[in-house]
């Protein structure tokens, strides 16, 4: 019989305390990356929503960046191309939305006056100018009067298209005197680009011109004007919801519609194709002038109060209206869900006759937060001038 061999008390302590056995290193702590800014933390967080017009021109951008990227260098051109093809690209797929158009649309046309881009991106009119001439170049967009050019006593005229006949007076003689002036441009857009694909319009499938020229002149609604009155306007910090533009001065001729007028102006009152048109024009009090801001409140609350029956009560929608700018002041959307719910009450009251829509609507406001979030908040600024109504 053999011994157990010696062991000394190191193996002994071995045989004790477990080996630690060799673990896989663990993986770096990623800290979220800071925007370099506000806006480009706005942008990542109000995203369109999906299924939306916005959010349509938001894919198509991205479908077109590789195209803009490769043949533009500079980033500031590029921003600007980017841009301009965004809003043009929402235009277009409003009117096939409204229209009940396939969304898979390769090349979508319509009419619009280029010189309201400005008015719509923010750029200047030489940045934009710029921008439909590369894009056009690049075969994304293609602009056409429809016109054909013609040359009578000498000098060159268009004839046909968008060049529509109308009145002058002539600054030395006095006289009126009638001139063919271009009205618009009809623009084609490539919503989905590919291997030979261009934008074209196609001249003799484009019907009639459909902007009154005369009739706008009367009106004041022309794009000199237009840009005037933004030049006008005070930007205020209130960023739209889903990174998406104020359309409506594009397309207003495609839609056949009045335009939606602000609530601080004496005629919005009676304005409208729609009962309920002025409903969505609600957030234009957060965007007027200040010196006339006081004045939509005042017209909105009175809007509300007629339409929901309850009077008596203006200062109370006037003072919702107030909270609701300073909401948006601070971040909050406060519009969107008011808006939603005074829509809502609307088509509750006409097809089912409520007593009491004023009770209704604060219902509404109160189960999906908006009391609490806007309403509950303490005095603000505006509540002050509510003295004297």
């Amino acid at each position: 019989m053999t011994a157990p061999p010696a062991t000394s008390s190191a193996d002994r302590f071995l045989a004790i305390v477990p080996r630690q056995t060799s673990t896989p290193p663990e993986p770096p702590v990623t800290t979220p990356v800071i925007p370099p800014s506000i806006e480009a933390a706005l942008e990542q967080v109000r995203r369109p929503q999906p299924g939306s017009p916005a959010a349509w021109a938001e894919e198509a951008t991205e479908r077109v960046r590789p195209l803009i990227e490769t043949h533009v260098r500079r980033r500031d051109a590029r921003h600007n191309l980017l841009t301009v093809y965004r809003v043009l690209a929402q235009a277009a797929y409003t009117l096939i939305q409204m229209r009940g158009q396939s969304v898979h649309t390769t090349t979508s046309t319509f009419f619009t006056v280029v010189d309201l881009l400005p008015v719509v991106t923010g750029l200047s009119s030489d940045q934009c100018e710029r921008s439909t001439r590369r894009l056009q170049d690049l075969g994304l967009i293609h602009k056409s009067s429809g016109a054909v050019p013609t040359r009578r006593h000498g000098v060159r005229s268009y004839e046909g298209g968008t060049w529509v006949p109308t009145t002058f007076k002539d600054a030395a003689t006095g006289e009126r005197v009638t001139r063919r002036v271009c009205a618009g441009t009809w623009v084609a857009v490539l919503l989905r680009p590919g291997p030979g694909r261009v934008a074209r319009v196609i001249c003799h499938e484009l019907p009639p011109c459909p902007r009154d020229l005369t009739g706008d002149r009367r009106s004041g609604r022309t794009a000199w004007q237009m840009r005037q009155e933004a030049k006008s306007e005070v930007r205020e910090s209130i960023p739209r919801p889903g990174g998406q533009w104020d359309i409506s001065p594009l397309i207003q001729w495609s839609v056949q519609t009045q335009p939606r007028t602000s609530l601080g102006k004496k005629e919005s009152r009676t304005s409208g194709s729609s009962p309920w048109a002025w409903v969505w024009g609600l957030d234009e009090v957060a965007r007027v002038h200040p010196r006339q801001r006081q004045a939509a409140v005042r017209d909105g609350a009175a809007r509300l109060v007629q339409a929901l029956d309850d009077a008596g009560r203006e200062m109370h929608y006037h003072r919702m209206l107030w909270r609701a700018i300073w909401a948006e002041y601070r971040g909050v959307r406060a519009f969107g869900p008011l808006i939603a719910a005074v829509q809502r009450t609307l088509i509750a009251k006409a097809e089912t006759g409520l007593r009491s829509p004023g009770a209704w609507l604060m219902r509404l406001l109160r189960e999906c937060g908006w009391v609490d979030a806007v309403y509950n908040v303490g005095a603000v600024p505006g509540d002050a001038d509510q003295v004297g109504m």
